[in-house]
């Protein structure tokens, strides 16, 4: 049976952009997930990163190949 799929809370994307001093998220860039909520993370600022589009792609790239290898 799949994970039901979290969902990522608006206001704690809030909070992480106000504690970087910003109001939103720069262009080019993306919030992440340090470690995903589908591997146990957990939806709070301390797990938020702010990485360019091309980063976040490979990064979920490899957190995908690691997941179906443990399959």
């Amino acid at each position: 049976m799949a994970k039901k799929k979290q969902k990522r809370d608006p206001k704690v994307v809030e909070r992480f952009l106000k504690k970087e001093g910003l109001t939103k998220v720069p262009k080019g860039k993306e919030v992440d997930h340090k470690v995903p909520l589908v591997d146990g993370g957990s939806d709070t600022v301390r797990n938020l990163q702010l990485l360019t589009e091309k980063q976040h792609a490979a990064k979920t790239s490899r957190e995908a190949t690691e997941r179906a290898k443990k399959k």
